[in-house]
């Protein structure tokens, strides 16, 4: 726990599922068919209000994947999500209207991460510099092969973002080094390069301890502590098949330092048992 920091709340919800081989996540243990869960974050900060980390699946996912490059996308991965799942109703179910999020952390522009983001043309989005330029400025085939959906992205997603220089985010390797998104300590953001361009991180300080938003840095949590790596075949829709091996060991060691933090993979299967770590 960082000294003198504010505080956050946090519930981590599921928004659909895809389907995938768990032998590919997990080459040991894995089974023939495994649900990647779509997880986000509802963070409540007591200055800077609501704010959501990613926003999972959402109805447009199956729009975005219906034609030729992008229909690879939902063939590769089928999805299936309920209405009750998304984000806009789960939040009217806890009674908060979708204009009361101000701010919208996206760890990374994958479909399965931003497929709600056209539900709150308000928010303020933050992102890394280097995951919105590819974001903005792919297409067609190239665009499918680093997971991007073009038509899940607002159309004024650059006028409305804050890019954050990705040499500016901490260094797993170097807790000093964390970026102060509201400089109260509350929420520090680290780089996690590999899965996606310029994913990111964000390390929150909770009453209940400190928990890592470590989004798709691994699949899920127990071949993590294994040390098990995903099969290498990956490396054909991984960003950088290199930096995610050292992402994937860095955040071991991190984890070693700081035995009380919480580390929270967006596809980790534990995370549907509740809906608030």
């Amino acid at each position: 726990m960082v000294s003198n920091s504010k505080q956050v709340t946090l519930k981590v919800f599921h928004a659909g599922y895809c389907v995938a081989n768990g032998r590919v996540v997990d080459p040991l243990h894995g089974q023939k068919q495994c649900r990647f869960y779509a997880t986000w974050a509802l963070i409540e900060h007591p200055d800077q209000g609501w704010i959501l980390f990613d926003t999972g699946y959402a109805p447009r996912f199956r729009e975005a994947t219906a034609r030729w490059p992008y229909k690879l996308y939902a063939l590769l991965t089928p999805v299936f999500l309920k209405a009750e799942e998304t984000v806009l109703e789960r939040l009217k179910t806890l009674g908060i209207a979708p204009e009361s999020i101000k701010t919208i952390l996206i760890s990374h522009f994958h479909g399965d991460h931003i497929a709600g983001l056209k539900d709150f043309p308000q928010a303020q989005v933050i992102c890394s510099a280097s995951a919105l330029q590819q974001a903005i400025s792919l297409q067609g085939w190239a665009a499918v092969g680093s997971g991007i959906l073009p038509d899940l992205l607002p159309t004024d997603l650059a006028q409305r973002t804050t890019p954050i220089p990705d040499a500016q985010l901490g260094n797993l390797q170097e807790d000093a080094s964390a970026y102060d998104l509201w400089g109260d300590g509350s929420m520090r953001l680290f780089a996690l390069p590999g899965h996606g361009r310029g994913q990111l991180g964000a390390v929150l300080q909770t009453p209940e301890g400190e928990v890592f938003l470590a989004a798709d840095a691994a699949w899920q949590l127990q071949p993590w502590r294994a040390g098990i790596l995903p099969r290498s075949i990956v490396r054909l829709f991984f960003d950088d098949w290199r930096a995610y091996q050292q992402t994937f060991f860095a955040l071991r060691d991190f984890a070693d330092r700081h035995p009380g933090c919480r580390i929270v993979f967006t596809h980790s299967p534990e995370l549907v048992l509740s809906t608030e770590v």
